[in-house]
């Protein structure tokens, strides 16, 4: 059997980026693609069979015979050609005017049978198609019909599955290298710290700073981590939540209260309007997650002296929660993957923070699971950020 990649004349950009998510022109895919037109070739006993991209770039082609570059070509505008036709010119496009009486179709004249069927990915967007060609007449019953759609989506299954695959190995790269990174500063200082105190020092008040250095040190490897094996529970599913109806202003309060210390050290203030009565069905501690991230977000990206206003109230159905911190604001690529691990943004901490780049990526899965949406809103670099949280209300609290 013939096994060839063809480069075509044809050219859309539209779908560049889409093809590129699965990489198609790697030989793993390469390879999919070509038992996926073995597959057809051989199940159906044709002569030729061919997975055309919808790039109308490339395309595998399988043949009982070592076809020329003509006749391959050839095929492949037929395909896209009658890929676009009503089905009953599958069995007898052979006998159209179009195809009959034109010398463009001269080099496959003999072929009188095409069936395709579009591989589609699970947003409905055809990859491309495996397309049938044989030189004898024959019929598309719903059988071959129904058999070819199976093959399609085991095609796309298998590419599916290496995206996957991919994904899970990228991250699982970045978890490591996430780890050995940030983890490094704070136990090179744990170590130098423990060289310090060697040194058989007797000031109290020294000591008690040395104490102070290693907890803070500490804390931040734990927040790390915990950052990490939460991304990853949440990712599994094994985080569950125990809602119940809740008045929001008093998790709000709380949360506005822990971070008061952090706000001071940069001399920030908080600018509070709060709704007092507004009831939502949450999770209390994963919900206090959700705003002591955002608060946290909002100081340590908010220029010292900054004024960071935060808001609740009820708008269309939805308790609203609003933080906006006067900071360096987002680009237009910065908002298309603010909410993604692991996102590198222009925007950085004001004052020398570190960030493990889960942060937002764990608001949004916790959010989502408490059936709401986050929103990040800015006008532009320098020109602050606004977090907008949106959870189903309840009756409100009287």
């Amino acid at each position: 059997m013939q096994n060839k990649l063809i480069q075509a004349h044809w050219f859309d950009k539209d779908m560049i980026k889409l093809l590129e998510r699965y990489e198609l022109q790697e030989p793993s895919s390469q390879y999919c693609l070509d038992r996926g037109a073995s597959l057809a070739q051989a199940a159906f006993h044709v002569h030729t069979s061919m997975i055309i991209l919808t790039d109308f770039q490339s395309f595998r082609v399988k043949s009982v015979d070592e076809l020329s570059r003509d006749v391959i070509e050839k095929l492949f505008d037929l395909g896209h050609l009658l890929k676009e036709v009503e089905p009953e010119l599958w069995t007898d496009f052979a006998f159209q005017p179009f195809f009959r009486d034109s010398d463009l179709w001269e080099p496959i004249l003999d072929y009188q049978f095409f069936c395709c069927q579009p591989i589609v990915n699970q947003d409905g967007v055809a990859l491309g198609w495996i397309c049938l060609f044989d030189k004898g007449k024959r019929e598309a019953d719903g059988h071959l019909i129904l058999t070819l759609k199976t093959m399609a989506d085991m095609v796309m299954d298998e590419l599916d599955l290496r995206v996957q695959i991919k994904r899970s190995n990228r991250l699982h790269n970045e978890i490591i290298h996430l780890a050995a990174h940030d983890l490094k500063n704070p136990l090179s200082g744990i170590l130098g710290i423990t060289d310090h105190i060697k040194k058989q020092i007797h000031d109290a008040e020294q000591l008690d700073e040395i104490c102070d250095l290693i907890k803070d040190s500490s804390k931040r490897m734990m927040g790390i981590l915990d950052d990490i094996l939460k991304s990853g529970f949440l990712e599994s599913g094994k985080i569950k939540l125990s809602v119940s109806a809740q008045l929001f202003s008093r998790v709000l309060t709380q949360v506005i209260q822990a971070n008061q210390g952090s706000a001071k050290r940069k001399n920030q203030q908080f600018s509070i309007e709060i709704q007092e009565n507004l009831m939502v069905l949450m999770d209390n501690s994963r919900m206090a997650e959700v705003l002591d991230n955002l608060i946290n977000n909002a100081i340590k990206y908010a220029p010292k002296n900054a004024t960071i206003e935060i808001q609740t109230f009820e708008e269309a159905g939805e308790v609203v929660f609003s933080v906006y911190n006067p900071g360096v604001g987002l680009s237009e690529d910065d908002k298309s993957k603010i909410f993604h691990k692991f996102s590198k943004l222009s925007a950085k901490p004001t004052g020398g923070e570190g960030s493990t780049g889960l942060g937002l990526s764990i608001v949004k899965m916790l959010t989502e699971m408490h059936g709401g949406k986050i929103l990040a809103q800015s006008e532009g670099i320098d020109k602050g950020v606004r977090f907008e949280l949106r959870l189903p209300s309840l009756a409100q609290f009287a």
